[in-house]
């Protein structure tokens, strides 16, 4: 990490991976390094510095590098070196990243067009897979028309704003039960446009939205999915 111990976000010491160009010399100037002036010999073995350039650069470049450490390299020439060997090898990923994300629409096509692929490769054998494991109805299909006018309670999402002023939400089961809980969003416009996610392509958003959501064991992301289904079901008329 920037600060010489394990990366983590929890200590706050991480680099994005594509930060503007700008801020990630900022973050790699920042560095913890020790107080060797230039022209005494560094360690590599330990230093930050040395390990994030090493993920970058090959085998040459390594060890180029690790001589110029021998050879005294000041730290801020080192730095730099560093910088730029990071650059460049992520300045043509971020451009792309930076890309996808000024078009939020054109990931969700493709996300959709995926899910409707396999959508319709999985739909037969999730079928023979609900039969196989007792998912599927238990009353014969003739009976379902008996009950068909009676209300019943369907799981829900809750949306909701916090202290801290940031976008939440939730889902409840039919029994209210908490299935799914949010992270925090900027605006209620994100939080709705996961929401909307969620509701079209149901497991495949949870995989998508990992990262916006608290963490769930599988047991609860498998009634999830079930939740889920049941509310486009219903929104379907099916």
């Amino acid at each position: 990490g920037l600060d010489g111990r394990k990366m983590s976000k929890s200590y706050d010491n991480t680099i994005p991976l594509f930060t503007p160009r700008t801020q990630l010399q900022k973050l790699i100037g920042g560095i913890v390094t020790d107080s060797r002036a230039p022209g005494e010999p560094k360690e590599t073995e330990g230093s930050a510095l040395f390990q994030l350039y090493q993920a970058f650069a090959d085998a040459d470049e390594t060890a180029a590098l690790r001589r110029a450490f021998a050879e005294g390299i000041g730290w801020g020439d080192a730095k730099q070196v560093v910088f730029e060997r990071v650059d460049r090898e992520i300045a043509p990923l971020r451009a792309h990243y930076e890309a996808l994300m000024a078009d939020p629409a054109h990931i969700e096509r493709i996300l959709l067009a995926g899910a409707d692929k396999a959508r319709a490769i999985s739909r037969p054998f999730i079928g023979k897979l609900r039969e196989a494991v007792g998912l599927r109805r238990l009353e014969p299909a003739a009976q379902t028309g008996a009950v068909k006018g009676a209300k019943v309670a369907l799981p829900s999402f809750k949306q909701y704003r916090e202290r801290d002023g940031r976008f939440h939400f939730k889902f409840l089961d039919a029994q209210g039960r908490l299935l799914l809980q949010s992270l925090g969003f900027e605006t209620p416009q994100e939080a709705g446009r996961a929401i909307a996610l969620l509701q079209r392509q149901r497991g495949e958003a949870l995989n998508f939205l990992a990262n916006r959501l608290e963490p769930a064991d599988n047991e609860t992301i498998r009634m999830t999915i079930e939740s889920l289904e049941t509310l486009a079901r219903t929104s379907n008329g099916v």
